[in-house]
């Protein structure tokens, strides 16, 4: 039997030093629970501004396919035109993957994500460990699972 391989290739972002403007921020505080409505729409909007300048700079308009909620992360999700889609995780930290069958393809987002990271985020010291943590993986490297994400996000509640 003949079987069809596909190379897979993703750029992976996690938003580790809380930089970009879209995080959602859950609250068990009563108190901060009522700002949350307003806080997540503001974060939509922020969110949906980011994906708007990387479109411009990836030269591509994506289509936005859905959300999700999965476990304790909401996903934002869009298409790519000419193969390929990227989901957004917009609660502390941001996880940002672009999923795609080319390594070309894959290498030309992670250069449009760096250029919108240096169009949204102003700390020059943010912005290169930001730049730096963009990745360009294959599929023989572990993709973040959300047991990898658990523990960034525990090891950033440790940090603060």
């Amino acid at each position: 039997m003949n079987r069809l391989k596909a190379k897979h290739c993703y750029v992976v972002l996690i938003d580790l030093p809380e930089a970009l403007p879209f995080e959602i921020r859950p609250s068990s505080k009563l108190s901060e629970l009522a700002t949350l409505g307003q806080n997540s729409l503001d974060a939509e909007k922020e969110l949906f501004k980011f994906v708007s300048k990387l479109e411009k700079n990836f030269k591509e308009e994506f289509s936005f396919i859905g959300e999700d909620i999965v476990g304790a992360k909401f996903y934002k999700r869009f298409l790519f035109p000419k193969s390929g889609f990227m989901e957004i995780m917009y609660q502390a930290p941001i996880a940002i993957i672009a999923h795609f069958l080319d390594t070309k393809r894959a290498d030309k987002f992670a250069q449009a994500l760096k250029k919108t990271l240096r169009q949204t985020v102003k700390d020059r010291k943010v912005l290169t460990i930001l730049q730096n943590m963009v990745e360009v993986n294959t599929e023989k490297e572990e993709p973040l699972t959300y047991e990898k994400w658990s523990k960034l996000r525990e090891i950033r509640g440790l940090v603060k």
